[in-house]
């Protein structure tokens, strides 16, 4: 029988338990929209609220499942399940809106490059379904900072993906409605899901050692 040393060791052996909340979803920047919507939709997603600042909106994203579908066949008087192909099922993902709404403003241009609903016409999905990663990553075994001057240097040991996928194909079919109340504290979230051809495992994302700087408060030194 195992015990709790056994499960210490075992999780110290592989860098401890997965996190729910350490992730990271990279999204695409522009759309071939062509003409003042293609215009449009690179002003919304190659300026502040492009695909990487909505990593840091994001407050929620599902992994991808895959289903295996079978029929049952029949070989003298047994029955077997054979596989005959495979189903996906919708990605979600939930983003917190800021006040310029450039979360909304994201999807519903990358929606316009799928329907125009002025025009009443229908892109091609090879300018509209893009590829979408979702990576599961591993918190620092060990962080470091330091300062040089106003720069400030942190380092991060351990860290890194475990886990990525790419969604191949991907584009919203549904962006859901925002819901407003009259709760003092209470932040706009912008729920999303996402339709695609199938996914797959996926490289990239975090190293296992990860570096940042950035510049501290300036006023001590500037006299």
């Amino acid at each position: 029988m195992s015990n709790i040393d056994q499960l210490k060791s075992l999780a110290s052996s592989k860098l401890g338990f997965a996190r729910a909340n350490q992730f990271l979803v990279e999204l695409p920047t522009t759309f071939n929209a062509g003409g003042f919507l293609g215009a449009l939709t690179t002003l919304f997603t190659s300026g502040n609220m492009g695909g990487g600042n909505l990593n840091l909106l994001c407050s929620s994203a599902t992994l991808p499942g895959k289903q295996l579908l079978t029929v049952e066949r029949r070989t003298g008087m047994q029955f077997e399940k054979v596989a005959y192909g495979y189903a996906v099922d919708d990605v979600s993902l939930s983003f917190v809106a800021l006040n310029d709404y450039g979360t909304r403003k994201y999807f519903d241009a990358w929606r316009a490059a799928v329907i125009n609903e002025t025009g009443q016409t229908v892109g091609y999905k090879r300018d509209y379904a893009k590829p979408v990663k979702i990576h599961q990553l591993r918190k620092p075994i060990k962080s470091l900072g330091t300062s040089i001057g106003p720069l400030n240097i942190n380092v991060g040991l351990g860290g890194g993906t475990v886990y990525s996928v790419e969604l191949i194909d991907a584009f919203p079919t549904t962006i859901g409605q925002v819901e407003l109340t009259n709760e003092l504290d209470g932040l706009v979230q912008i729920n999303v899901q996402l339709s695609y051809t199938n996914w797959q495992r996926a490289s990239g994302g975090q190293q296992w050692i990860q570096a940042s700087a950035g510049l501290g408060s300036l006023s001590q030194f500037l006299g």
